[in-house]
């Protein structure tokens, strides 16, 4: 193996790969294009989305409770102090409900009034459709504007009883965030960032992977290329270098694209919470850090995804290969996506994806861990070093590269 010929190989496979305008089209202006759409399109859909739910919620009587005293007593009791809530006619409530044009509907007990003056609890029975977002997103407004209205009714039960209405308020709850508020949108990025960046990474490389090894045996070129004066491993690790590069060209377009969409929507990547996404600070050495944990995950990758590439037949099977990779990879790392920095357990810094986002998310988080990192850091080189192992085994039989 020598350094010459490794870069004689990188040299050959990038621009040959450069010459092919579908790899350049799915690895650089698919992502800087989609990312900004979809940053826009769904992270301000749902923003309105939740301003349309907190805002007119329409709601009705059953027809059991469609009564005068019923009316008045949702309207100058419940819902008199929310200007979002309006309480409308209904023929048929149900229907109405099903069909989208109430999003609630309230059924009270028929003997209300009895109990009320009694002193004992009555049922309100909230219904709503499941189906419909709007529908079950306005339950906790309604169950709100109920619930002041049972601490009013209490408070008037003590005060006729001539004690103290605060008699029933023993603490009174105060709460305070302390969090610095850069850390709140650090957070955000701390649970959408890594995933992101595994993803890409994933998926980045695989274009590349595919049509390097397997692509080269449909096209009867691998048989020359081995013949040339570049030794076997010269050849694996130049191409092993090239889907690695592409690799990183992709998730830097695609982090173009979500600044992109950032400067264009800034509320977009707040997903409706009304958290905004301010300028934070992160220690070098933890960035560092971050920046070799992606490039070993991408090398690591990159190994795997040659392997498999030389294992397969042609480039449709290479193709099928490597998407189970990818869903291999991705399913670790969404079932973790709202794991918090401070709950990660010790063995994510150990496993393969699992460390890479365990790592970014201590970062991102500003409690940072450098022991954690540390982990993060040794285990993944580790991962480099075996499935570079697996890439060089395969690539060195007979029998696996020129199976047919």
């Amino acid at each position: 193996m020598r350094l010459k010929d490794i870069w004689i190989v990188f040299k050959k496979e990038v621009k040959d790969i450069s010459r092919d305008k579908r790899t350049l089209l799915i690895s650089i202006l698919v992502p800087m294009l989609v990312i900004p759409l979809l940053n826009i399109f769904v992270g301000g859909g749902i923003e309105n989305l939740q301003k349309e739910i907190n805002q007119n919620v329409i709601i009705a009587l059953s027809k059991e409770s469609k009564t005068i005293d019923v009316k008045n007593m949702v309207e100058k009791e419940i819902i008199k102090d929310n200007e979002n809530i309006k309480l409308v006619e209904c023929e048929d409530p149900l229907r109405a409900l099903n069909s989208g044009d109430v999003r609630l509907v309230i059924d009270i007990d028929k003997d209300y009034k009895i109990k009320l003056r009694e002193g004992k609890p009555f049922e309100i029975k909230i219904l709503y459709d499941k189906s419909n977002t709007k529908s079950e997103g306005s339950i906790w407004i309604l169950s709100s504007a109920i619930e002041k209205f049972n601490n009013n009714m209490v408070e008037k039960r003590i005060v006729s009883a001539g004690l103290d209405k605060n008699i029933l308020k023993p603490s009174i709850i105060k709460e305070e965030n302390v969090a610095d508020k850069t850390k709140n949108g650090a957070g955000m990025l701390a649970t959408f960032l890594p995933i992101i960046i595994v993803v890409l990474l994933t998926v980045g490389g695989v274009p590349a992977a595919t049509d390097l090894v397997a692509g080269e045996k449909e096209r009867n070129t691998l048989e020359p290329l081995l013949t040339t004066r570049p030794g076997r491993i010269s050849i694996l690790i130049g191409k092993y270098m090239t889907v690695t590069l592409f690799s990183f060209i992709t998730v830097v377009a695609s982090v173009i694209g979500i600044f992109v969409g950032f400067l264009i929507n800034p509320n977009a990547l707040s997903i409706g919470s009304g958290e905004q996404i301010s300028g934070f600070s992160i220690p070098v050495p933890a960035i560092i850090f971050s920046i070799i944990l992606a490039i070993a995950l991408g090398m690591t990758f990159a190994g795997l995804q040659i392997a498999l590439s030389t294992y397969a037949k042609s480039f449709k099977e290479a193709q099928i290969y490597l998407s189970f990779l990818m869903i291999a990879a991705m399913v670790p790392a969404y079932a973790n996506m709202f794991t918090q920095p401070n709950d990660i357990p010790l063995y994510s810094f150990f496993v393969p994806v699992l460390n890479t986002i365990a790592g970014f998310k201590v970062v991102l988080s500003g409690n940072i861990n450098y022991l954690y990192l540390f982990y993060a850091f040794g285990s993944s080189i580790i991962h480099v070093v075996l499935s570079l192992a697996i890439a060089v085994r395969m690539f060195g039989k007979e029998k696996v590269l020129f199976r047919s």
